[in-house]
């Protein structure tokens, strides 16, 4: 029995420490940049919660941008919206921030809608 409790915490921690965002869309429309993203319920902390913070996006120019405006849409899936000042070029961007205390990046594709 505590060999299985053991295996089924480690699985568990391997699950959790995998858990990535997932780049959704990339949108230069409306006179700002906006990015979308999701995130899963493996995301989440111990006590269901999913803290967000310190979203920048860094360029490849040497540049670093911060959110102007963040929101979310939580469920099973958490899809996040992000928008930043009009960019017109995105090479070799990623976007960087915290989840519930953690690092986390997306590198970003370069075409823009």
């Amino acid at each position: 029995m505590k060999k299985a409790i053991s295996f089924l915490s480690l699985l568990l921690m391997a699950i959790i420490a995998f858990a990535e965002p997932h780049f959704v869309s990339l949108s230069n429309k409306g006179g700002k940049t906006t990015v979308i993203f999701t995130l899963t319920s493996d995301d989440k902390d111990s006590n269901n919660g999913l803290g967000i913070e310190n979203i920048m996006l860094e360029c490849d120019n040497g540049k670093t941008y911060k959110a102007k405006h963040v929101d979310a849409q939580f469920g099973d899936t958490t899809t996040v919206i992000v928008k930043f000042k009009k960019l017109s070029k995105l090479e070799n961007s990623r976007l960087k921030f915290c989840i519930n205390g953690e690092d986390k990046y997306i590198d970003i594709p370069t075409d823009m809608n």
